[in-house]
């Protein structure tokens, strides 16, 4: 079996047939391209989620919080609390502990979010740290829109973004000879960019009809997945699709592409052609770059690439395993 996340087909078979009980409080639940689950208690909707991290070695703190935090934005909710579980081989050298909770903490203060738990182990199920979080968020009212063919597909920022900052981070040596020490440096720091907070505020403000933020599997994937969510085929554009340029050098090193690379802090939001314009206007002008690179059709998704179109499939194991 590939790493990475399950196919559709075994997550339907082994997972989703089985989950027979239901409860008239969860209002969303499992599913291809959901994230998070939305619960009705009275009040505030509340929205939870729940993630590992297992492709990074260094900055896992960082990312945990955030690539987790990324998922409430995405069902438009505000994370308010986190809990994370840190699993560790038997010769895993505890001090490090110390310093991924700061960093966890950190990033916390930044999105104004709690850590309020979790659960630390040493276990020889594990060969290397792993990091589980689960994030408790709130929204006022679950709405969900119609997609419809002629609506339009924004992405926000860079592909492979997160993947990026991983490769950069974690195999620095490799590069030394093909990137100049800044290029570098400015590839690590594409973690600074990898919350979608912002521009999913932003998008709900304007109508936004979904949002989901790209990770495993790259926009590609991710474009797979909110076309099954909205229920409605889509198109892509791939040559309107930004990549820094740094991104594209490791990648063409590495021999893999950018489309699948795992890409948490950038966003793909469905919204109808008027209001996507003036979302982009509106993250554009708080400095987040945003583009329409694809629409939603009435035929077979697919997408085009240097005026050759391709059936969009479910996307396969993530570039990042490749390495």
């Amino acid at each position: 079996m590939k790493g990475g996340k399950f196919d559709d087909s075994i997550l339907k078979k082994i997972i989703f047939d089985n989950i027979k009980y239901k409860r008239e409080e969860v209002l969303l639940g499992s599913g291809t391209g959901i994230d998070s689950s939305i619960i009705n208690l009275g009040g505030d909707l509340v929205v939870v989620t729940t993630d590992p991290i297992t492709a990074a070695v260094n900055n896992v703190g960082r990312l945990c919080i955030n690539i987790c935090c990324n998922d409430i934005a995405a069902a438009g909710g505000e994370p308010v609390a986190i809990l994370v579980t840190l699993l560790m081989p038997y010769d895993y050298d505890i001090s490090n502990i110390e310093k991924i909770i700061r960093q966890l903490d950190s990033e916390c203060k930044k999105l104004s979010v709690q850590l309020a738990g979790g659960h630390t182990e040493k276990t020889d199920a594990v060969t290397r740290l792993v990091l589980v979080a689960t994030v408790i968020g709130r929204k006022k009212n679950f709405i969900q829109q119609k997609v419809v063919p002629g609506d339009m597909l924004i992405m926000t920022k860079s592909a492979g973004l997160e993947g990026s900052s991983i490769i950069a981070s974690d195999y620095e040596e490799r590069f030394k000879t093909i990137l100049h020490k800044n290029q570098i440096e400015f590839l690590k720091n594409l973690i600074d960019e990898i919350s979608v907070i912002p521009e999913s505020k932003i998008a709900c403000l304007h109508n936004a009809k979904y949002m989901h933020d790209i990770t495993e599997g790259g926009v590609l994937g991710a474009a797979w997945e909110i076309s099954k969510l909205a229920k409605c085929n889509i198109e892509v554009y791939c040559d309107e699709i930004f990549i820094y340029d740094e991104t594209k050098i490791i990648c063409m090193n590495l021999n893999i592409d950018p489309l699948r690379l795992i890409s948490s802090g950038s966003m793909l939001i469905a919204a109808d052609k008027n209001d996507a314009d003036i979302i982009i206007k509106e993250l554009n002008k708080n400095k987040i770059n945003a583009k329409i690179i694809g629409k939603f059709i009435k035929g077979e998704s697919l997408y085009i690439k240097q005026d050759i179109s391709y059936a969009l499939t479910e996307p396969t194991e993530d570039e990042i395993y490749k390495i």
